[in-house]
């Protein structure tokens, strides 16, 4: 394409991801446009790694002293005394927009040391908070959003001026993210990420998927594609009430009604589990348990459990799991309690 100049720009990958950044910066957004953008982030590793590169430009435009559109110094000798402000203006904001596709093309070829894994965000500074095994923690953010971290967790913290991103390593947690629409809220969750402008949701990592249950509001779910394929689908978009979960491939469940007490239950020091996998209610109740419990037989792993685990009463749970279901508990009163299959 051209612009008003007749200077040919390229429209390539570190383009649309300049116009996307300045779009999110300074427009007022609608839904829509957020939408198209995550479908745009999602197409390829490459969109992500040139929108990061978009907004390092733009940080490093702030620090330029003496740009070409300064009206003051050698540069002001030049200018009419009648030239028109509005007309300034306008060549100074389409130079901004140019400058910006111009460096994130740049930086596309010499700065790729600067990004890890599937991460799309310049890492400034990041903040980590993690959790204890059985605690919980209630994290404040500059924004005025808050995490209720579960236990055994960790979250990275990471604002930029365009995006606030944030990444749950592991464990649980809940978001209440306090609304801007200039700044998506972006949590990266295994393979795959959650964007929110003003809403409030749970995550819940697990070894076999990843669970998004929305508390208020709406967000939208983005899991990252195996094999390079491409999603035709819409991503979805999660309302209050409603829950999904998506997996390593990529692979996303519907989108349906929940339990939402029951998603949040270890809010209140307990676990409300229905039809659940044994081997992921273990995963959770280790994350609580003062002495690890290991399923030692592959055939427990696929039982479905439905039913409640309280965090200060796992012994008499393990007793009742004993009883309830072909379980046998073996405790040898160390460090940890094997789950091993009754022989009939």
């Amino acid at each position: 394409m051209k612009n008003n100049n007749n200077i040919e720009i390229k429209n390539d990958t570190a383009t649309e991801a300049a116009e996307w950044f300045i779009t999110l910066r300074d427009g007022d957004i609608t839904e829509e446009s957020y939408l198209k953008w995550q479908q745009w982030l999602g197409r390829s590793d490459a969109n992500k790694q040139a929108f990061a590169k978009a907004e390092c430009s733009w940080k490093q435009l702030d620090n330029i002293t003496n740009p070409p559109w300064n009206d003051t110094g050698h540069d002001a000798n030049n200018i009419s005394s009648g030239e028109d402000n509005l007309a300034r203006a306008g060549r100074r904001s389409r130079f901004m927009v140019f400058a910006a596709a111009i460096a994130a093309t740049i930086l596309i070829a010499l700065s790729v040391e600067l990004f890890y894994h599937n991460d799309f965000s310049a890492r400034a500074e990041t903040t980590t908070y993690q959790t204890a095994r059985a605690g919980h923690k209630i994290i404040p953010l500059a924004d005025g959003s808050k995490i209720n971290l579960g236990a055994l967790s960790i979250v990275n913290v990471n604002y930029t001026r365009a995006v606030r991103h944030l990444t749950l390593v592991r464990g649980e947690a809940i978001f209440t993210v306090a609304k801007n629409k200039k700044r998506p809220f972006v949590v990266r969750v295994g393979t795959g990420s959650v964007t929110a402008v003003g809403t409030r949701f749970n995550i819940h990592s697990g070894d076999r998927n990843v669970t998004v249950t929305v508390l208020e509001g709406v967000v939208v779910v983005n899991p990252d594609l195996a094999d390079n394929k491409t999603r035709t689908a819409p991503l979805p978009k999660v309302s209050a009430g409603r829950a999904v979960s998506y997996d390593n491939k990529g692979d996303i469940s519907p989108v349906v009604k929940t339990n939402v007490a029951a998603a949040i239950s270890w809010e209140k020091g307990m676990l409300v589990r229905v039809d659940t996998p044994l081997a992921s209610v273990i995963a959770d109740v280790n994350r609580y348990s003062a002495r690890e419990i290991i399923i030692g037989d592959p055939a427990l792993d696929n039982i479905r459990f439905t039913g409640t685990v309280l965090n200060d009463g796992i012994d008499n749970w393990l007793r009742g799991l004993s009883v309830a279901y072909p379980i046998k508990v073996l405790d040898s009163g160390h460090d940890a309690i094997l789950l091993l299959k009754k022989k009939k």
